[in-house]
């Protein structure tokens, strides 16, 4: 393949959100200096000179390093000939999909954008979805719910917040995302106890309980939030409790049990303390 179609084939990927990494040769033989062959999760392309035995081998052995998205400079040894090479990935940035393009939304959509997020934004309202509104979202989509909860690709990085103006539309999307073999990182979803529970009742005859403890509803955390970009605040709270498997709770909590042992207890003195 050849190297500028390589890239293209890269540029695609990151582009797609799809897990992708590239391989450089950078001890080998002099023919090999500099090549590159492309990762993918399902296939993975060489630069023109690079044998398919080889691009092969060099999938199966980058494998863990592909999968934990980890950059780094690898050695291996195939059919008696050493090599190192440099693995770079790319991993696709957090997605945030924001179904609803209300009140709530437009902060929402504002603050994943200062947080690194990717951010798409749907709703089949014109008027609502635009970029008047939401100048900061990367992708505007103004279609069904039905329509693009379909066909969406669900990856580990997707963070989908359910922030419809009806509980007739969480129904149809958590219809269509619950039915789906892959799983988003995360499901959020906005509403009162009421309209929680009847989302859920009407789910409940088509899938198993267990299902909805995946779904975080009421959305956020109890900070007493009540505007919209206190409500922005409370549910990327949440997110990143989730998305770096933390707890939530207030740092200071474990220095006041210190506090209460007089910073005694637990702690390691360190150098010279005269």
């Amino acid at each position: 393949m050849k190297k500028e179609v390589l890239y293209h084939k890269l540029s695609e990927a990151i582009l797609n959100r799809t897990t992708v990494s590239l391989v450089t040769f950078t001890e080998a033989s002099p023919e090999l200096i500099g090549k590159r062959i492309l990762l993918l999760s399902e296939t993975a392309y060489g630069e023109k000179g690079v044998s398919d035995d080889l691009i092969r081998a060099t999938a199966a052995f980058c494998a863990p390093s592909f999968s934990k998205q980890n950059t780094s400079s690898l050695d291996f040894q195939w059919q008696n000939k050493r090599y190192t090479i440099f693995h770079e990935a790319f991993p696709p940035s957090p997605h945030l999909i924001i179904a609803g393009a209300g009140h709530v939304g437009e902060p929402v959509a504002q603050m994943g954008n200062m947080l690194g997020f990717s951010v798409t934004v749907v709703d089949d309202r014109p008027s609502f979805v635009n970029k008047e509104r939401f100048s900061c979202a990367d992708e505007l989509c103004c279609q069904s719910f039905h329509s693009y909860f379909q066909n969406v690709p669900l990856q580990n990085s997707t963070y989908i917040l359910l922030l419809t103006r009806g509980h007739q539309f969480d129904v149809l999307i958590l219809q269509q995302l619950l039915s789906r073999k892959d799983r988003p990182a995360y499901i959020g979803m906005i509403g009162s106890r009421r309209r929680i529970a009847g989302v859920f009742e009407q789910l409940r005859n088509d899938f198993p309980e267990e299902t909805f403890t995946h779904i975080h509803t009421p959305v956020g955390l109890d900070i007493g939030a009540e505007t919209p970009a206190e409500i922005a605040v409370s549910i990327f709270a949440e997110i990143l409790a989730v998305r770096n498997k933390k707890s939530g709770e207030p740092l200071s909590s474990h220095i006041r049990e210190l506090a209460k042992k007089g910073f005694r207890k637990g702690t390691t003195r360190c150098g010279n303390t005269k």
